[in-house]
């Protein structure tokens, strides 16, 4: 099986002192030979993002981090097939919450992440609640939380 760990995930797979590092830690102890971990690029983008505004004294550990995900798991492009799914995507969303175009933006990085997901024929580990409400959009997404 495929599975595209969200930026959340691999903070916290990073995090040795956060409260899910267990858990997610354990379940990608647990995966089976025949199953790939992923990261999106857009991942990598936030996780440089992370990079550039930790303090001084953090950022070698954080630049550290970095390396060894781009290492640790391969790394998937936007997919350019996917581009009329997330704008059908985008627009449900935005009417379903009721978002300005401003508002939605915020959603970008998430929806690229379920697009990519459903393109590559994966899973998306997430436990963000938003990805709920693209299933109903989107059946063809799968999620899985393994923080529960």
């Amino acid at each position: 099986m495929k599975y595209l760990l969200d930026s959340n995930t691999v903070s916290d797979f990073y995090n040795h002192q956060s409260e899910d590092h267990a858990k997610i830690y354990e379940r990608v102890s647990s995966l089976q030979e025949t199953d790939n971990l992923y990261i999106s690029m857009l991942t990598v983008y936030e996780l440089e993002y992370g990079y550039a505004n930790a303090p001084e004294l953090k950022r070698e550990a954080v630049r550290q981090k970095i390396e060894e995900a781009k290492q640790l798991f391969g790394i998937l492009p936007v997919p350019l097939e996917g581009a009329p799914l997330f704008g059908r995507l985008k627009k449900q969303i935005k009417d379903a919450r009721r978002l300005t175009k401003e508002n939605i933006k915020k959603f970008n990085v998430d929806i690229m992440l379920a697009t990519t997901t459903v393109i590559q024929g994966g899973v998306l580990v997430s436990a963000d609640t938003l990805y709920s409400e693209i299933q109903r959009f989107c059946p063809e997404l799968k999620v899985e939380n393994w923080l529960i």
